[in-house]
């Protein structure tokens, strides 16, 4: 696609690549009980590795972090090494929907904005074969939070991701492909605005000046200037709901 290196060089210089944060994480991973001394961690479409760090804090297990683009890798392996982590924190350069593990692998698979690039259902019977038996799966996903959305956010995300489903639809997903869902929870506004479209605009408007008189780079900035407004003026309406959720032992 056209512009995808300006793209990537902004995301690049963010602290993270999409709305999250460790509060969060480690909110989800709580709900996770009796696990293995050392599991073995999934970590579907890793980004930057933010989560991937904190899991690796809260945890003695390993974490094999998956991602198609080498240079988040490289962030991730750098900070890893940084904090003593990378022993237990293992990059790996593969697309999700290429994943060449064996049936019943890992404990924990665990993807925070990543999982709906298989299509959440094909994600989650993917995520089934994966898991061992009783494994735990923590994962969020786009939602909408009201059932009446405004004409202009329905043709945003109609374009964007049309997939997009509201809550209780998407646990009925979960527990028609095999899991019992332990909890969910909608992040919070400021996992938006604080930890990712605040840096976004502060390095958008820097690369802004970088590239003045280049077309293309301006058009990929403008496209992340629209997606920041849709969320300042309908973040009532939809958000990122993290849902945790064990696989039935049948």
């Amino acid at each position: 696609m056209e512009g995808m290196d300006y793209f990537y060089e902004l995301f690049c210089s963010l602290p993270r690549g999409g709305p999250g944060d460790n509060n969060s994480t480690r909110k989800a991973f709580r709900y996770l009980k009796n696990l293995p001394s050392e599991p073995l961690l999934l970590d579907i479409g890793c980004g930057h590795g933010v989560q991937t760090l904190e899991l690796a804090r809260n945890t003695k297990g390993t974490i094999i972090a998956l991602d198609t683009y080498q240079p988040f890798l490289d962030i991730l392996k750098q900070n890893a090494t940084k904090e003593e982590l990378g022993a237990r924190v293992i990059p790996k350069n593969q697309s999700m929907l290429e994943m060449d593990f064996a049936d019943e692998t890992f404990d924990i698979i665990w993807s925070e904005g990543a999982l709906y690039f298989m299509g959440f259902q094909n994600g989650l019977k993917r995520c089934h074969q994966l898991l061992k038996k009783n494994g735990y799966l923590g994962v969020t996903e786009a939602v909408y939070l009201k059932s009446t959305i405004p004409v202009s956010l329905k043709e945003f995300w109609d374009e964007e991701y049309p997939d997009i489903k509201d809550i209780n639809s998407n646990i009925s997903l979960i527990q028609n492909e095999g899991f019992e869902l332990l909890g969910h929870f909608t992040l919070p506004t400021s996992s938006w605005t604080d930890e990712f479209y605040s840096p976004m605009k502060t390095q958008i408007n820097r690369l802004k000046k970088k590239y003045h008189d280049n077309t293309t780079a301006l058009q990929v900035f403008d496209e992340c200037e629209k997606e920041i407004k849709i969320y300042d003026t309908y973040s009532d309406y939809f958000g990122y709901e993290f849902f945790i959720a064990q696989k039935r032992n049948e």
